[in-house]
């Protein structure tokens, strides 16, 4: 990333922070928007912190990471995927009755954390062999 890509994401998180903060101020009836402008605003300046302060290499994307990264997250849908029919099975079979909320909040969790374990497997594993 580039020196004018850090200093613009920067000003992204403050304007979040302002726009926030000024919601909280002048609209109280908006504090559940200004509060999530607030923390998306100081998570934004925080990434670009960590980003600039430890990341010093670019990232590198050659074929072999490319597809290492396509066939981690097909796994991972896949294994989602099945997932979802095991917990349709026993729903049905009324095993469990679970909250919708809830469960599409640790499917969602499932899935992306999933793909990043496979991905580190396979990069780990070395070549996919397909």
């Amino acid at each position: 990333m580039t020196e004018r890509n850090y200093t613009l994401k920067n000003w992204m998180g403050v304007g979040f922070i302002v726009a926030g903060a000024l919601l909280l101020l002048f609209a109280p009836a908006y504090s559940m928007v200004g509060s999530i402008l607030l923390n998306v605003g100081a998570v934004v300046i925080f990434m670009i912190f960590i980003r600039r302060r430890w990341r010093k290499e670019p990232d590198i994307q050659d074929e072999r990471t490319k597809k290492i990264g396509a066939v981690g997250l097909s796994w991972s849908w896949l294994l989602t995927l099945m997932l979802m029919c095991v917990l349709y099975l026993l729903t049905i079979g009324q095993v469990i009755d679970p909250d919708p909320g809830l469960l599409l909040a640790g499917l969602m969790l499932f899935l992306g954390v999933s793909g990043r374990l496979f991905q580190v497997y396979f990069y780990r594993k070395g070549d996919i062999g397909y």
